[in-house]
């Protein structure tokens, strides 16, 4: 019983941290020597997990020219300021819908941009991003796991980005 309370109370804390503190990209290094002349773009399909907050993991990359793009993750940690396109899409379950938030750089909360219907579809949308700014699509409602296959076993889930000006 006590193990299990343990447990239970490090995921909740675990999963209230993931909620309010902005996620570092996993890859320090290389954010100090972006070059903000290039293409900045990433491709993701396939989701292999849906964190315990909503927010979707990808299983495989298709483009990463965004080196703070991380798919297993699920989040764009913006490194270059200007307006970009972003993209999504997912066949989800009953009365379930995919949510692109956008959280400030430095802020606690991901403000909803925009949504699919419930039980899936897909949006495309502009917008402003500046550095250090972190986007990413959640589920919302009532199941967090994804209709993941259709019957041909192709991936269903997408979400694409790329800055398309500075």
């Amino acid at each position: 019983m006590y193990r299990t309370s343990v447990l239970w109370l490090c995921t909740l804390l675990w999963s209230v941290g993931l909620a309010v503190t902005p996620i570092p990209s996993r890859s320090p290094e290389k954010n100090n020597n972006v070059d903000c002349t290039g293409p900045i773009a990433f491709t993701s399909t396939g989701s292999t997990s849906v964190h315990s907050t909503g927010l979707v993991a990808y299983k495989q990359n298709i483009v990463n020219l965004a080196v703070t793009w991380d798919r297993e993750v699920g989040v764009y940690t913006c490194a270059c300021s200007g307006l970009h396109q972003f993209s999504f899409s997912g066949s989800t379950e009953e009365n379930t819908r995919m949510v692109l938030k956008k959280r400030l750089n430095n802020g606690k909360q991901w403000t909803p941009i925009i949504a699919t219907k419930p039980s899936g579809g897909s949006a495309t949308i502009l917008l402003e991003v500046e550095s250090g700014d972190q986007v990413a699509v959640y589920l919302d409602g009532n199941s967090k796991k994804f209709n993941a296959r259709h019957g041909q076993d192709i991936d269903v889930t997408s979400f694409s980005g790329y800055r398309i000006a500075k």
